[in-house]
Parts: structure tokens; C-alpha cells; sequence
């Protein structure tokens, strides 16, 4: 079969927007779970704030620490990454022995004080063996060796659970050497700590610079989704592919956390339908996720899908018979009234559904749901 001239696709494409390249995928390196975005949409005001508040004050012999706080999927890996590159550009100054360290753990990997030091200790030495050794003897070890190497020092502990309590007694004596070394903290490079998550590991800390992200507006995680699929694909998905997404991230309680996964699996289906680009058909779970379950993350799901599909306003009744007849089909127990209403209400507060009282003459009004329009 020859090949199509651009002439001809042109012809047949005059929305050159909608013209199919050869390819679905542009990059698919920016699927993966360590992408980080090159501009973050919607924290340019966090990140000045970071910026002028605490990378000023790092300095010889000086030890900081930063929490960057925010509920699942808000983005306070992708902010930390961002603080910590613009202060590896900020400690690496004329006269300082060599390029700073990047010391970065993951806090979900370690379950005890001991270990989140030991994987600290390991980016720099693979051969250190903390076994028996205490969590402040370890923070000490690793004080005296950064001394030794005389390099500015980022410690970064990232994913921060809301169970991980153990952080705060690493954080403690990583921010405050001087409580650490019997010698005292002369001669220590510049030491940023930076600890990101959804927990607080040292609230009662007045020295520590925190800063709180809200979730992304819907508008702002739109803008994100849409940035990030540009990057992905050859074409951009149309504005109700990206809404959709947006939405279901929002009733799983993902935010940013899963886009990846999302894209992924909208650009599988696209693939396997023939498509040259993603569309609203295209957006689904993907299939290593619990697609539904007896929680409100798995009900909230089944709800949008129905109300997506009805296209329009729903009455509750319609709604809740609509849920009964979607949770038969998957072998799962329907929701009881209340229960419903209580996921409706929950998601209502997320900004993924709306409702609205429609007044029905002399018997009064009737509740009814839909989704916003998203644009």
C-alpha cells in the first residue's frame, strides 16, 4: 500500500490538529512514575515561597529543614524536586568541594528509624552495615562523614506516609546536628533536609520552613493532564479525554499520583482500537487497579460512569437504580440510601459532580445529579 503524501493527509485533515501522525506515542518515557514535570502547573506561588524563605539561609556549618506537606496525588514530590534542583543550583558555588550530594530515600520502603538512616548512608557508602546500630548513632556516623567529604548536602526522605512516625526521630537529628555531635557542628558543609509527604514529621519544630499544598484545582489538573499528554503523544486527546481522566483521579482520591497509569492505559486502548490519538472511549482504569469495590472510591467510580453515560442530569432515584443494576452486573453489593448519598455528597465536595433541585410545580422540587462541564 503506498504511502500517503502530506498533501494528501493534509486534504483529508484540514484541521491539521486532528491529522493522525504515524505513530500514537511522541515520548513514552513521560509514563513513568519517576517523570517529574518540567513546569508545575499551579505552584509557582509555593515554589517563591520556598525559594525566599529558606534557600537564603543555607549556609557553612548550617543545617535546614523543609516539609512540604499535601493529601495523596497534591504533587509534593514533583514541588520537592523542584526545591531541591533550584538548591543544588544554589550550593554549587566557586570553592566548594565538588557538586552537592543527593542523598534520596523513599520513607514508604523503610519501616523503622534505623533503616530510613541506613538507606540515607547508602547513597553515599553501598557498604555501610547499620545492623545494631541505633538511630542516632547511625545520624551521627553519617554527620561525620559528610563532614569529612566537606560537600554541600541535600537529604531528601520523600513519600512521607501519614503512619510513617519514624521520620520525625531521623528528621530530628538530621536538621539539628548541633544537638548530635558531642564536637559540635563546626566544620559541616551546607545541609538542606527536605522531608515530603502527607505527614508532618516534626510539628512541634518552629525552625523547620513547611509549606501545605492544597489539592489542584480541577482547572489546574486539567491544564497538568493535558501538558503531560502533549509530552506523551503525537496528538493532543480532545478536552473531554482529559476531563474524564481528571475525574476519575478526583473520585479515587489520586490527584496527580496515577496520571501516568491513566495516559497509559487510554493510549492502550487507543493502540488496540487502531486510534491516532486518545479519546474520552479511551479513558478507563487500568486493569492492575481494583476496578471497583465495596469502598467509596469504588462506588464513586461506578456513579461517574453512570452519570457519564446518561450524559445529562440524573434524578437520585434514577441514580441510586442505576448503581443497583451496575453493582449486579460486578457481584457486588449495592449501596443502601444513605450510603449513596453520603458518596454523592462526598464527591460533590471534590468538584467532580454537581447537584441541583429542580422544582416539580405544586409537589415541590426533586434532586438531581450530573458532571460539570470541565474545560
Amino acid at each position: 500500500m503506498p504511502a500517503i503524501s502530506a498533501t494528501a493527509q493534509a486534504a483529508t485533515y484540514p484541521n491539521s490538529d486532528l491529522a493522525p501522525e504515524r505513530t500514537l506515542y511522541r515520548d513514552r518515557s513521560v509514563l513513568e512514575r519517576s517523570w517529574t514535570q518540567p513546569v508545575l502547573v499551579g505552584r509557582d506561588e509555593v515554589l517563591a515561597h520556598l525559594e525566599a524563605s529558606a534557600l537564603p539561609r543555607l549556609g557553612p556549618g548550617l543545617s535546614l529543614a523543609v516539609s512540604v506537606l499535601g493529601p495523596h496525588g497534591s504533587g509534593t514530590s514533583a514541588v520537592a524536586t523542584h526545591l531541591v534542583a533550584t538548591a543544588e543550583d544554589r550550593l554549587t558555588r566557586p570553592g566548594s568541594k565538588g557538586t552537592p550530594l543527593l542523598l534520596r530515600v523513599d520513607a514508604s520502603t523503610c519501616r523503622t528509624p534505623s533503616s530510613l538512616v541506613t538507606a540515607l548512608f547508602h547513597e553515599i557508602d553501598p557498604f555501610y552495615d547499620g545492623r545494631g546500630a541505633s538511630t542516632e548513632f547511625g545520624a551521627l556516623l553519617l554527620m561525620r562523614r559528610m563532614r569529612t567529604l566537606g560537600r554541600p548536602a541535600i537529604r531528601w526522605i520523600d513519600q512521607v506516609g501519614a503512619k510513617a512516625s519514624h521520620v520525625g526521630r531521623v528528621l530530628g537529628s538530621l536538621a539539628h546536628p548541633e544537638r548530635l555531635l558531642p564536637e559540635g557542628p563546626a566544620g559541616l558543609p551546607p545541609m538542606l533536609v527536605v522531608a515530603s509527604g502527607e505527614r508532618d514529621p516534626l510539628p512541634e519544630d518552629p525552625s523547620v520552613v513547611r509549606t501545605v499544598l492544597a489539592p489542584l484545582s480541577v482547572r489546574d489538573l486539567c491544564r497538568a493532564i493535558m501538558a503531560r499528554a502533549n509530552l506523551v503523544f503525537n496528538t493532543s486527546p480532545p478536552t473531554d479525554a482529559v476531563a474524564a481522566i481528571a475525574r476519575l483521579s478526583v473520585s479515587r482520591g489520586w490527584g496527580l499520583s496515577m496520571v501516568g497509569e491513566l495516559l497509559a492505559e487510554a493510549g492502550r486502548r487507543a493502540e488496540s482500537r487502531g486510534g491516532f490519538r486518545v479519546e474520552a472511549e479511551d479513558v478507563s482504569l487500568p486493569p492492575h487497579v481494583s476496578r471497583h469495590g465495596a469502598d467509596a472510591e469504588g462506588f464513586g467510580a461506578v456513579i461517574l460512569g453512570i452519570l457519564r453515560e446518561a450524559q445529562g442530569a440524573l434524578p437520585v432515584g434514577e441514580v441510586r437504580r442505576r448503581v443497583e443494576a451496575r453493582c449486579a452486573e460486578l457481584g457486588l453489593r449495592a449501596p443502601a440510601q444513605a450510603r449513596l448519598w453520603r458518596h454523592l455528597v462526598a464527591l460533590e465536595r471534590k468538584g467532580v459532580v454537581r447537584r441541583e433541585v429542580r422544582r416539580r410545580g405544586s409537589r415541590g422540587g426533586c434532586a438531581h445529579v450530573a458532571l460539570p462541564s470541565w474545560r
